[in-house]
């Protein structure tokens, strides 16, 4: 089986449909025009009606990630650039209507790929599929058809799906995607992100016609395209769409609640997003407000950049549909990863530590003028914060707070309503700025730390160096001494702080980050819900004296120990009726644990399952855990667990599980034991329950008991 990049989690079971790219007929020829200017015309027309059906989709659609990808395509297509491209290539070069529009495609796409900016590149997709749409505008019936029709549950699979060839799928249909050329941050995989869709990229090398109407499960969890799908394979996968979905039920009970540790110390659960379509769905998960808004995705994929109106009504969308929650908007941060070809910024050897973000301002003051502008404008229809990108120096906070207080002058004097108390903050992503939070306090009003970027420049390391990977520890003790100091530093000038980078997403670092006594945390939408569960099930007191022990640790391994510690969290009882479950369909003992194992995910006890299920296999290997009388303790002791914990599942038919007595086994109690318990733990509990399953009353006590809450204070007894 080999392993897949894991574009969007979860798993899909369907049958395989393979999507190709459009092929031209040899009817359409691509040189050598009839009536060049006719076909010259067919485009400009063309071009027309395209743009035409965008507005009108984009009419019945208001919101939404597939609106903000359609706003993309009618943007390319309005282009003077692309279509005086295609128009110059007919009457100048003898191509027809198609390979003038071929040409622009190929053109374009290495424009992009030119910059070395993999967002860009990923945005050749989205030339494609303008490409596509003019060329059906153009010829019609001619081309052959391109609509994919799924008669059930499907796994399409294909070489490159353009977010338009994904918008016309029967998404109540469609189960998983499979696809060879795909990035994180293309509009299709944000698509079936949004839709939930498991999707699977980097798959090369697949005979997809000899799995056409095959069925496969794409499991993006693991990152496996499983193609023999046997009656066990299917029944695993059954077992793992209903844990995922018990623990998904049970995260979104979290969302109403305020997000609060066990000893009620609150924390603001907030989303990183990119455009306004995504804030409605953050708000949906439970945000407590946007901790990042990245504007300058307005700025990329595009041959100038947006206007002070298209800024304004972006921004004012974003602040309408956080509801009163405040949204913190990231002035235009460019440069490093992400130039723009209207700026004809110069080629770096280390874009990274170059001319980017706020450097660049003073240069383009009329650019950044236009969208503290329309910032400005924004600000009137609820709590908009502003962020400046790469602080190094309080000269280029003051150049920043005197534009801002420029263009508010301008928004009085045109009687145009503002809030002039608009809070202007800054990222820490530079070590100069961690060291000067004092004097910066002075001059801003919050502080987020970009732990991506703060975290190489402090160690020295290329983030996406593969060999150096090791050196770029967030748990290095210099590094939490770093964001110690940022955060007391801030806090003693009464400043908020945040955190946007990866960080913030991570459950691992959940316990250091309330321990340093962050204000905010900032996440992906999707990983709100389980980091508020995995919130209310923490102990501020206990996260706090944590740090003080990693603030004189010599390494990150000392610290991950100490994050790993169950201290940190609340206490939670052995045994919770939650854990129990009556009536399981389990044919094997790998499916009877994996049940057990199950409930322990769904309920929280447990992030890594497949870790927990390891370790009760290297017990159950060293000889049967069948202890006789239909009965069976699989145990472990494993720090995969957040808490010991004993898990029950009665089973609807015995199994076998080369007991003592051969006898089958209808009961199965999971034992699992943190490694950090003492170490006598796990043996006492494990001898206690035996000895009293040994006891005939005993035994007929937990077979007969149908109440979960019962059967609990029976074990405990």
């Amino acid at each position: 089986m080999k392993i897949f990049t894991p574009a969007v989690p979860g798993i899909g079971v369907g049958r395989v449909k393979t999507i190709g790219g459009l092929a031209l007929p040899p009817a359409i020829p691509l040189s050598g025009p009839a009536d060049a200017e006719a076909d010259a015309v067919r485009v400009e027309e063309a071009i027309e009606r395209l743009c035409a059906g965008y507005d009108r989709r984009l009419d019945a659609l208001d919101r939404g990630v597939e609106a903000d990808v359609l706003r993309a395509h009618r943007s390319v297509a309005r282009d003077p650039e692309f279509g005086g491209t295609i128009v110059s290539a007919i009457r100048e070069r003898g191509r027809t209507a198609a390979g003038a529009i071929a040409e622009a495609e190929a053109a374009f796409a290495r424009m992009l790929a030119a910059t070395g900016s993999v967002v860009l590149r990923e945005r050749a997709l989205d030339i494609r599929d303008v490409c596509r749409a003019l060329l059906r505008e153009v010829y019609g019936d001619a081309l052959p058809a391109d609509e994919v029709v799924l008669a059930g549950d499907s796994v399409c699979v294909a070489d490159n799906l353009t977010p338009g060839q994904f918008l016309a799928l029967d998404r109540r249909r469609l189960r998983g995607l499979v696809l060879a050329h795909a990035g994180t941050t293309s509009h299709t995989v944000i698509l079936a992100r949004n839709a939930g869709i498991p999707t699977l990229a980097g798959v090369t090398g697949l005979d997809a016609g000899a799995l056409e109407g095959r069925e496969v499960a794409v499991d993006a969890d693991l990152g496996a395209l499983v193609v023999e799908l046997t009656e066990d394979v299917r029944r695993y996968y059954d077992m793992e769409r209903r844990r995922v979905e018990r623990r998904r039920r049970r995260v979104r009970q979290f969302i109403e609640r305020p997000a609060a540790t066990a000893d009620h110390r609150r924390l603001e659960v907030a989303a990183n997003v990119g455009s306004a379509d995504e804030v409605a769905a953050a708000v949906a998960n439970g945000a407590d407000g946007i901790g990042l808004f990245r504007t300058e995705t307005l700025f990329l994929a595009r041959p100038e950049p947006p206007s002070e109106d298209e800024q304004f009504e972006e921004y004012r969308r974003a602040v309408v549909d956080a509801g009163g929650r405040p949204v913190i908007a990231r002035t235009l941060d460019v440069g490093g990863d992400k130039p723009l070809p209207y700026l004809a910024l110069p080629r770096e050897e280390n874009p990274f530590l170059g001319y980017r973000a706020v450097r660049i301002y003073p240069e383009f003051e009329e650019l950044f003028r236009v969208q503290v502008r329309a910032l400005v404008r924004a600000s009137a229809f609820g709590p908009l914060k502003v962020m400046i990108p790469m602080v190094t120096r309080l000269d280029e906070v003051a150049f920043v707070r005197a534009i801002v207080a420029d263009e508010q002058a301008r928004a009085a004097a045109a009687g145009r309503p503002f809030n002039p108390r608009m809070p202007v903050g800054a990222m820490v992503e530079v070590p100069s700025a961690a060291l000067m939070i004092d004097h910066l306090s002075r001059v801003l009003d919050f502080f987020s730390l970009g732990t991506n970027d703060l975290l190489q420049y402090f160690a020295a390391v290329d983030r996406g160096h593969a060999r150096l990977a090791a050196l770029a520890d967030p748990l290095e003790p210099s590094f939490v001494r770093l964001l110690h100091r940022v955060v007391d530093d801030a806090h003693a000038h009464g400043r908020r702080v945040g955190l946007c980078g990866d960080m913030g997403g991570r459950a691992t670092y959940l316990p250091l980050l309330v321990g340093l006594g962050l204000d905010e945390i900032s996440m992906a939408a999707p990983d709100i819900p389980a980091m508020r569960a995995r919130i209310a099930d923490l102990s501020a007191v206990a996260a706090g004296a944590m740090v003080e022990r990693a603030l004189g640790a010599s390494n990150a391994r000392d610290v991950a120990s100490l994050l790993g510690t169950y201290a940190l969290w609340r206490e939670l009882p052995l045994t919770d009726p939650e854990l129990v479950e009556l009536d399981a369909d389990c044919r094997t003992r790998e499916e009877a644990i994996k049940a057990a194992v199950d409930l322990l995910s769904a309920v929280g006890r447990t992030d890594r399952p497949r870790e927990v299920e390891e370790a009760v296999w290297r017990r159950e290997e060293t000889g049967s855990t069948g202890f006789g009388h239909g009965f069976a303790i699989p145990h472990c002791k494993t720090d995969a667990v957040g808490a010991s914990s004993l898990a029950v599942v009665r089973l609807r038919s015995g199994v076998d599980w080369h007991a003592a007595d051969d006898q089958p086994v209808r009961t199965v109690i999971l034992l699992a034991v943190r490694e950090d318990a003492q170490a006598s733990a796990h043996l006492r509990v494990l001898a206690s329950l035996a000895r009293r399953l040994m006891h005939d009353d005993f035994r007929a006590a937990l077979e007969r008991e149908l109440d979960p809450a019962a059967l609990c204070q029976l074990l405990r007894t």
